[in-house]
């Protein structure tokens, strides 16, 4: 039985300097098979291109069979993500 991936940890700004680094890091990992957990909490600045690239990350995911999941928003993520009305493109629809 395999456990469950430790999330990994956003960081506190994903800004547009943050959008190149946190696109590599998610292919490296789509690439290598493995499912995607993303933890927000300790996100306090986002920005439309690192929401992009979570909302492409997710979709490169999923078209690979992979998981992919964003837990724990921060609540400047949360807002975020409702301005952009990207809530169903990362998942996080009711």
């Amino acid at each position: 039985m395999m456990s469950s991936p430790v999330p990994s940890l956003l960081p506190a700004t994903l800004d547009t300097s943050a959008a190149v680094p946190l696109r590599r890091a998610l292919l490296d990992r789509i690439d290598r098979g493995e499912p995607v957990h993303l933890d927000g909490s300790d996100v306090a600045r986002a920005g439309l291109a690192c929401l992009q690239v979570l909302a492409s990350g997710r979709m490169t995911a999923q078209a690979r069979g992979l998981d992919f999941r964003l837990d724990h928003c921060s609540d400047a993520l949360g807002r975020m993500i409702a301005l952009a009305r990207l809530d169903d493109a990362l998942g996080l629809g009711a």
